[in-house]
């Protein structure tokens, strides 16, 4: 009895013939998975309709629970089957599902009824085609996959119809990995984003902008970005391009396939395939076929020359630990800075000279205020900086100048030439802001976090910029308000609660303050802030109170584990209390801070806390050891040096000497509380010459700058709103020495206003009472 026919569907060159369960080009097999196979068919067999997704995983998978990769994976399988035949194959619409367009024709089903089927005839032609691909598998075997590497490269590279310019985004999606190795999930994305980073003419789209668009789209932030996904983003972002990876395997070789997609059409920009031998020759590929996609997206050739260090000295030359490494950037790009340290420190320890994993581990320690651990990273980081790329090299310059020299000047100038070369990089320009308002050049400052988040309106840390220099300059409704619209975003600015609880302490809204120290409780930020709370209690002269934070917030910080952010939180406890003239609690909280850790922040503010308590040797001491351990520190030698050694003079007696001292700590004079402390040292100065005039110019400074003082906390506003009480103290008492009684009077009232629910016993509360009883008999005051 004569056989019936196949069971045929033909479209373009290809024949899907389902006698066989085979798809065929031009008479030669393709090989496909079954699952990839179905799922072709069932698109063919339903063509010009839209299947949607659930449809088709219905359709496949009928039996089992698969998640959309599956699905996904199976379509990127189906393309790359059809090579440059895909194009006006399958459109996929997004987040609904793909309709297949081309043409189909239909052969069969079944031999029609007194027809009869010439049986050998269909034999031949089957031998025939069975031949042609046995004799294909034969000379891929005897080339060792040379042929299979010529036929991938000749199907997958296409020229550049339409190059991007310096002015356009990229994004990169996910790899898809079909090898069962999963050593490649996340880790050939980081390999390629580092890749393609150096590029100054590439403006890569940010993991953390990925994230926050997720979230702002309604998703998990932790969602896998797609090849859909990335390009419902891109569009949502106005990207111009995505990029997508895949690999896959081939016998024992590894095949790489990388395509630049145009987001508005899908068409692919540009395609480079390569092929490793080895799984340890994979990274090496992924970097050459990525040099490859920066020239054919329109990157210079010198460009590329001079900004394509090899991938495997960019980064890694081990998976495992650029795996270990890609699960910590998740973490932190996700806000979870203390779980990223465990995978950094493993990326560390797998590869001993992984330079990029010791600055992410520098970053991270700074952050949770380990400075001591951050500085050892960043030292670590800076001796293996020829093992990165030019870009990854500004940014751990930058890190070591600040972490391992406390070199404020030699930081602003890397980061200044990282914004050079990198123009469209936002980082340099964020770091900036922050480093600016540190020297008191605000408005510089703001300057570079406006540029930052025009370059990416998706950074938290750009809206933080603006928000820090804004309150530097008394803007605080500004502030407010920037930190509302990036919230409205869904973004989290670092530090943004402090910043709103100082807002709310500028404004005198107690309910608010109130709202971000609920806010804080139970996270990391909880330590902090009440050690915020503890200044805000002493500058109004409630000192038990404010004790009771700083012990809370010392013991909750040991408990963490972050001992130096502890020690910290003591040591500003030591500095107002010697300020109030409370001596001996200052010495009891400056024993205790160094007895827990002695970072650069407790040596200083240590050594000056005990320099107002006249214990002059000990003080100087600390300082010694500051040169000793930064001795190319602005910080040190413009501020905190002169500072103590200020001091220090004028418990001798020495104004004169004082002044001159303090004249080093002249620049960025209304800056951070660093350097609005030599103005109140000045002014103490001046009132001990009895020079009132010059002592009220001093003493203005620091209440001309009442948001700087106020911002709480961070490792340069130290106690700092301690002072604005103590300025008008201060102020009250030079306007008495030149004869203004009536400014005396104002500033003595405006004194105890602030001080109205102050503890009683307070010794420099009792003293400012009888100066005010005096004040009011010398010019023939009643006395109230």
């Amino acid at each position: 009895m004569a056989k019936l026919s196949p069971h045929i569907y033909s479209f373009k060159n290809f024949t899907i013939d389902l006698d066989r369960a085979c798809l065929l080009h031009s008479g030669v097999e393709v090989k496909l998975r079954p699952k990839v196979f179905e799922a072709l068919k069932y698109l063919v067999e339903n063509n010009n309709r839209l299947v949607t997704k659930e449809e088709l995983i219905k359709a496949i998978w009928a039996d089992s629970f698969v998640t959309d990769d599956s699905l996904v994976q199976c379509l990127v399988e189906i393309r790359r089957a059809l090579g440059d035949e895909a194009q006006g194959c399958i459109r996929t619409v997004p987040r609904r599902g793909y309709i297949f367009e081309a043409p189909v024709n239909q052969d069969g089903p079944s031999a029609k009824p007194g027809i009869n089927n010439d049986e050998p005839e269909i034999k031949n032609v089957n031998k025939a085609k069975s031949a042609k691909g046995t004799a294909l598998v034969a000379l891929l075997a005897l080339s060792g996959g040379a042929v299979a590497g010529f036929i991938y490269f000749k199907l997958a590279t296409t020229p550049v119809t339409r190059p991007l310019t310096d002015k356009d985004t990229v994004l990169i999606a996910d790899f898809v990995n079909t090898t069962g190795d999963d050593i490649f999930d996340g880790t050939l994305k980081q390999a390629l984003a580092v890749q393609l980073g150096q590029a100054p003419f590439l403006n890569i789209f940010s993991e953390e902008r990925i994230r926050e668009t997720l979230r702002y789209m309604n998703r998990s932030p932790e969602e896998r970005v797609t090849r859909e996904v990335a390009r419902e983003i891109a569009q949502r972002q106005g990207i111009k391009a995505l990029l997508a990876g895949s690999i896959s395997t081939l016998g024992s070789h590894y095949v790489i396939n990388l395509e630049a997609v145009n987001v508005q059409n899908g068409d692919t920009l540009t395609r480079e395939q390569v092929e490793a031998e080895s799984r340890e020759q994979v990274l090496r590929k992924v970097g050459e076929a990525a040099s490859k996609l920066r020239g054919n997206l329109g990157e210079s050739l010198s460009s590329i020359e001079k900004c394509g260090t090899p991938i495997e000295l960019a980064t890694t030359p081990s998976l495992e630990a650029l795996k270990a490494f890609a699960l910590g950037r998740e973490k932190q790009f996700s806000g979870k800075y203390f779980e990223a340290i465990p995978f950094y420190q493993h990326a560390v320890e797998l590869d001993p000279n992984f330079a990029i994993a010791y600055a992410a581990l520098a970053i991270t320690h700074a952050t949770t205020q380990e400075y001591d651990l951050a500085a050892q990273f960043s030292q670590k980081a800076f001796d293996l900086r020829e093992r990165t790329s030019e870009r990854e090299r500004f940014y751990i310059s930058a890190r070591y100048y600040m972490d391992v020299l406390w070199d404020s000047d030699k930081t602003i100038e890397v980061q200044e030439l990282w914004k050079q070369t990198y123009p469209r990089d936002f980082v340099p320009r964020t770091n900036l802001a922050v480093r600016y308002c540190a020297i008191g050049q605000f408005e510089k400052g703001l300057a570079d976090a406006r540029e930052s988040l025009a370059l990416n309106p998706d950074a938290g840390v750009a809206y933080a910029g603006i928000a820090l220099s804004s309150i530097c300059l008394n803007r605080y409704d500004d502030a407010k308000a920037v930190l509302e619209q990036a919230i409205a975003r869904k973004l989290q600015p670092p530090q943004y609660r402090y910043m709103l609880y100082t807002i709310a302490l500028l404004n005198g809204d107690a309910a608010a303050m109130r709202q971000q120290i609920g806010a804080a409780a139970g996270t990391p930020l909880e330590a902090g802030m009440l050690a915020a709370q503890s200044v805000t209690a002493a500058s109004s002269g409630q000192l038990i109170r404010a004790r009771g934070f700083t012990n809370q917030a010392v013991d909750l910080a040991l408990r963490q584990g972050f001992k130096e952010g502890a020690s910290q939180h003591a040591a500003g406890d030591a500095l107002w209390e010697a300020a109030f003239g409370n001596c001996r609690e200052a010495k009891n909280a400056a024993a205790r801070t160094l007895a827990i850790a002695r970072g650069r922040n407790v040596l200083s503010w240590s050594a000056l806390a005990l320099a107002l308590c006249g214990e002059s040797t000990q003080a100087q001491s600390l300082v010694d050891e500051l040169l000793r351990r930064f001795p190319q520190g602005s910080f040190v030698k413009r501020y905190w040096m002169p500072m103590t050694r200020a001091t220090i003079e004028l418990n001798r007696n020495n104004p004169a000497v004082a002044i001159q001292l303090l004249e080093a700590s002249s620049r960025g004079e209304t800056g951070t509380n660093a350097s609005l402390w030599p103005a109140y040292l000045r002014g103490l100065a001046f009132l001990s010459q009895r020079s009132g005039a010059e002592a009220i110019g001093e003493f203005q400074k620091i209440l001309d700058h009442r948001g700087v003082l106020a911002l709480a906390p961070s490792d340069f506003t130290p106690a700092g709103y301690s002072l604005y009480p103590l300025a008008r103290l201060s102020i009250a008492r030079a306007a008495a020495m030149t004869g203004d009684a009536a400014r005396s009077r104002k500033e003595y009232d405006g004194f105890f206003a602030m001080w109205k629910d102050a503890d009683s016993n307070v010794p420099i509360l009792r003293r400012a009472k009888q100066e005010y009883q005096e004040l009011l008999r010398r010019m023939h005051f009643p006395t109230p």
